[in-house]
């Protein structure tokens, strides 16, 4: 009997290669990351994005200090919530004026970490089977 592998769709910033250490240290699940597809075209990573959230599992939306908005995790979490998708939301931001801006992705979140590390040991144990 084959086991299917959780998918997990990787929200968040591009530049720090945090997905890289999700995957380093998450074995076993399948990986669902915009920030490898490539593609530049607006409707088509919208789309792609929009599809991959919704054939995921799980959503990991990491909220880095150095994100200079979140508009498109805030985005990927509400469409992840209206379908009912488990949310594991890692909430780094510094600045105070930014982070009021984002009580509803904390709230359309199933867990709230403060950092990677700790969503990724938690992800770890609850979503493996």
């Amino acid at each position: 009997m084959q086991v299917t592998r959780k998918r997990i769709y990787l929200a968040g910033g591009f530049h720090s290669g945090w997905q890289s250490i999700v995957k380093d240290k998450l074995k076993g699940f399948e990986y669902l990351d915009p920030a490898v597809h490539g593609i530049e075209n607006p409707t088509e990573y919208t789309r792609w994005d929009l599809e991959a959230v919704k054939g995921a599992d799980v959503i990991l939306a990491n909220m880095e200090a150095s994100n200079p908005a979140g508009y498109s995790l805030a985005l990927e979490v509400g469409y992840a919530k209206a379908l009912g998708k488990k949310i594991y939301f890692v909430d780094q931001i510094e600045n105070e004026s930014i982070s009021r801006y984002f009580d509803m992705v904390r709230e359309c979140s199933d867990r709230v970490f403060g950092s990677l590390g700790e969503a990724v040991d938690y992800i770890a144990i609850a979503e493996s089977y």
